[in-house]
């Protein structure tokens, strides 16, 4: 269950991870060369160098990225609002209730607002666009974050965590599933290169933030009983 404690601690450790990123894309440092440079050697950071080079890397490691461009549509918010909200709909249609959607706007306003804010806010070039250079910041870019990367986390994550029980089983693979898709979309999203490592990481930062302060309000208002009571052996007379 999403305790006060869990929600605090959770928003925390992914907040200074954000600022992390953002300082250390503000501090890039125009172009890199196709020669090998040990990071903070010519003053670079090792969050460039690290991206720089990931992209490097997925340029070469395969040719034909039909699949991954494929897989990187999995993240695609029109995508997942196409899926989600008619069983959303049915749900609540059947529940008598608006709790379902209600918390499924909430989660994609609160996370379209976090992640779309800093895009702006960062103007990151995308990796196709400014290779070699590693991500130049311009006005109307919008690398950093990944909307796609925040966009399965939140709202998978919310369809995984209304429709399980905690402490079942269900719930577990359900994560798992969040979890493997989350892993599938980034990997996909560097290696055809849309977005640099750091934008995901973030992105991914953002979802979680997003998923866990609507968790912890539906937790606090009890809308989602089902979601949030804990199993208990049966009593038998």
């Amino acid at each position: 269950m999403m305790t006060t404690r869990r929600l605090v601690a959770t928003v925390v450790a992914m907040t200074v991870l954000i600022a992390l990123l953002c300082q250390m894309v503000i501090m890039q440092r125009g172009y890199v060369h196709e020669v090998y440079v040990l990071p903070q050697s010519d003053g670079r950071t090792w969050f460039e160098w690290f991206d720089w080079y990931s992209i490097r890397l997925a340029r070469r490691l395969v040719e034909d990225k039909t699949f991954f461009e494929i897989t990187a549509l999995l993240g695609l918010r029109g995508l997942i609002l196409s899926v989600c909200v008619p069983i959303l709909a049915l749900v609540a249609w059947r529940r008598r209730t608006w709790a379902p959607i209600v918390g499924f706007v909430i989660v994609l306003l609160f996370e379209t607002g976090l992640a779309g804010s800093m895009k702006v806010a960062m103007g990151r070039q995308f990796p196709w666009e400014s290779w070699p250079r590693v991500g130049a910041l311009e006005s109307g870019e919008l690398a950093f974050p990944s909307g796609h990367a925040t966009n399965v986390v939140a709202l998978l994550g919310y369809m995984a965590w209304y429709f399980t029980k905690a402490g079942s089983i269900m719930r577990k693979v359900a994560w798992g599933l969040v979890a493997a898709v989350s892993i599938l979309v980034s990997v996909s999203s560097w290696l055809i290169r849309t977005h640099w490592p750091t934008d995901l990481v973030a992105g991914t930062a953002y979802g979680v933030i997003a998923l866990v302060t609507v968790i912890a309000l539906y937790n606090a208002a009890g809308l989602n009983p089902s979601a949030t009571a804990q199993h208990s052996p049966t009593t038998r007379p």
